[in-house]
C-alpha cells in the first residue's frame, strides 16, 4: 500500500473544518441508513461512521496510526492487512457476529478491486453478514487522490464478477448526493453507493 497511509492521513481526517464536519454528517447519515444491526466497518478510517453504529460493531483498518486513534476513542478496531490474509477477515475474533458490513472508499485503492470484493463477501458470510454497503468515489473524486488505483464504476459493481461464488447479489445502487452519475464528473465528493444482500 502507498506510504501515504500513515499519521498524515489520520491528521488530515481528524482536522476537518467545522463546515466540512457539518457536511460530512450528511454522508454518514446516508451510509448508516442503509445498514442494520452490528456492523463490520472494513477500512473504517478514523472511526467517523463506526462511532455511530450499533453496539457490537467493529472496524478493521490498515493504517496503524488510525487504528491507534480509534482505540483512543474507545472504538473496537483491529489492524488488518488483507494482502497477507487473502481478504479472509481472519483478524475478526471467533464468535463475532454481524448483520451488515460496509466497505467505504476502499476498493479504488486496489489493483484488483472486484476480486477483493468477491473474497470479502465470501468471508463475511462466516460472520453472519447478510447486507453489504459498498461506497466508491465518482470520477472527480477518483482523480484528486494519487493513492487511487482503479476507477470502480456502476458497471463493475453490477457485473457478475463482483459477486461470483459469494452468495451475495446486488440489491440496489445509487449516486449520492444527487442520484445522477454526471455530477461525479466535476463534484469531487460525489459517490456511488451499492448494497449487496445475501441471496435467500
Amino acid at each position: 500500500m502507498p506510504e501515504a497511509f500513515d499519521q498524515r492521513y489520520t491528521q488530515y481526517q481528524t482536522q476537518r473544518s467545522v463546515l466540512r464536519r457539518f457536511v460530512r454528517r450528511a454522508y454518514l447519515t446516508s451510509a448508516r441508513s442503509q445498514l442494520s444491526g452490528p456492523t463490520l466497518d472494513f477500512g473504517c478510517g478514523v472511526g467517523e461512521l463506526l462511532s455511530t453504529l450499533p453496539a457490537g460493531s467493529m472496524g478493521l483498518e490498515y493504517n496503524r496510526a488510525t487504528v491507534a486513534h480509534c482505540r483512543q476513542l474507545g472504538l473496537d478496531v483491529g489492524w488488518y492487512d488483507g494482502f497477507e490474509d487473502q481478504w479472509q477477515l481472519s483478524a475478526i475474533p471467533e464468535g463475532k457476529r454481524f448483520e451488515s458490513m460496509v466497505v467505504s472508499h476502499v476498493l479504488e485503492h486496489l489493483d484488483a478491486p472486484m476480486d477483493v470484493l468477491g473474497r470479502l463477501l465470501g468471508a463475511a458470510r462466516r460472520f453472519g453478514v447478510r447486507r453489504v454497503l459498498v461506497i466508491v468515489p465518482g470520477r472527480a473524486g477518483f482523480r484528486i487522490d494519487p493513492t487511487h488505483r482503479v476507477m470502480v464504476d456502476r458497471a463493475m459493481l453490477e457485473s457478475a464478477d463482483a459477486t461470483a461464488g459469494s452468495g451475495f447479489e446486488l440489491e440496489k445502487s445509487r449516486y449520492f448526493p444527487g442520484d445522477l452519475r454526471a455530477l461525479g464528473d466535476w463534484f469531487p465528493h460525489h459517490e456511488l453507493q451499492a448494497v449487496f444482500r445475501l441471496a435467500e
